[in-house]
């Protein structure tokens, strides 16, 4: 089982950012909405609701000085209990990790789930938002099909659907209009750090 952790995490947080606190964003107050609870900000992407999870489930406990404080372990932890294990991304290909764990850390961990499995050819009830055995089967049906010369020729095949998937869905978001513009182009880097990856990661599994 491969793991591309530290490289993906540390791309994520460079296109986070450090600390903000904009009023108009729900993700900076400790209730998850404008005007819920206290406005207190985000820092490396991290947001307010999740460090009240991350520290017990007390609002009380997080001010914006908690937030100005997550350094880059506390991120990285967060990132890993939150997003990277909770999505199961050590289980996925290389390329196809960084697509679905950034995705997941910037719009949520069952839209990106949801992507994978409609890029990999499932439907229905299947398209449940866990990756499960029945993802995981499909995905390694997915890298093993003939059509591709290639593992790696298939990740990036995933990779590109992703792309469309993942450009489809930020363009159906509530304020695309004002945010459009940086989500497509977190989506182009995305994209190229993910093909980038399955490049460096191919040699070696020759």
């Amino acid at each position: 089982m491969q793991t591309n952790f530290h490289t993906i995490i540390n791309g994520t947080a460079g296109q986070e950012g450090l600390y903000q606190c904009l009023r108009d964003d729900g993700g900076n107050w400790t209730g998850g909405a404008v005007g819920h609870g206290f406005l207190v900000g985000t820092m490396r992407g991290i947001s307010a609701p999740t460090m009240v999870r991350w520290l017990g489930g007390n609002p009380a406990r997080v001010t914006r000085a908690v937030m100005q404080a997550i350094d880059v372990p506390t991120f990285a932890a967060i990132a890993r209990a939150y997003y990277w294990n909770a999505m199961d991304c050590a289980a996925l290909p290389a390329g196809v990790d960084q697509m679905v764990f950034d995705f997941g850390f910037n719009s949520g961990n069952g839209r990106s789930i949801w992507l994978l499995q409609q890029a990999i050819g499932l439907t229905g009830r299947q398209v449940d938002g866990d990756i499960g055995p029945v993802t995981l089967d499909a995905l390694e049906k997915e890298l093993t099909f003939p059509p591709h010369s290639s593992e790696a020729n298939a990740a990036r095949a995933i990779v590109r659907r992703l792309n469309t998937l993942q450009e489809t869905a930020y363009r159906s978001f509530e304020g695309f209009d004002a945010f459009g513009a940086g989500w497509l182009r977190r989506l182009e880097w995305r994209t190229s750090a993910a093909l980038a990856l399955i490049d460096a990661v191919a040699p070696a599994a020759a």
